[in-house]
């Protein structure tokens, strides 16, 4: 939420229904590796070639990041999930807000998973949010297996 958390913010506090796939479903075995991105070059198919082409800076940023050789697609992870629930694996619902009051942790996605926002010490800070229940489901895990396959299979 790093470049509008504002927006993010309202949103949250919308009432719309919100399903969360936060930025890490999309690093560890979701990363394509260097194997997988070999195997979406060969596949030779115009989508396949932009998909590569296109994330060349993003794999040369996550190097530089990480210190691995890989492809993060966070938004690609999200609409596989949006289009194919089953792919996420975990997830639960929580109270969730974004930071827009401080240098620090401005756009920092706050998940009260463990259930203390509507704790008296915290009551105050949530009571916005509090009537209405939960106003999201974040997801925690994924199945990196069949986010590639749907990936390969969109790009042949």
């Amino acid at each position: 939420m790093w470049v509008d958390p504002e927006a993010a913010h309202i949103v949250f506090r919308s009432g719309l229904p919100i399903e969360m796939v936060g930025w890490q479903l999309c690093r560890g075995v979701a990363v394509l590796g260097p194997e997988d991105i070999r195997f979406v070059s060969e596949m030779g198919t115009e989508l396949s070639h932009f998909a590569v082409e296109c994330n060349s800076t993003a794999r040369i940023a996550y190097r530089a990041q990480t210190g691995e050789d890989g492809i993060s697609l966070p938004d690609p992870v999200a609409m596989s999930i949006a289009l194919d629930a089953s792919i996420g694996t975990e997830s639960s619902r929580h109270y969730v807000d974004i930071e827009t009051a401080t240098e620090l942790t401005r756009g920092m996605t706050v998940v009260d998973r463990l259930g203390v926002a509507a704790d008296e010490r915290n009551r105050a800070t949530w009571a916005e949010l509090l009537p209405a229940g939960p106003n999201a489901k974040v997801y925690w895990a994924i199945d990196a297996l069949r986010w590639k396959q749907a990936l390969y299979l969109a790009l042949r």
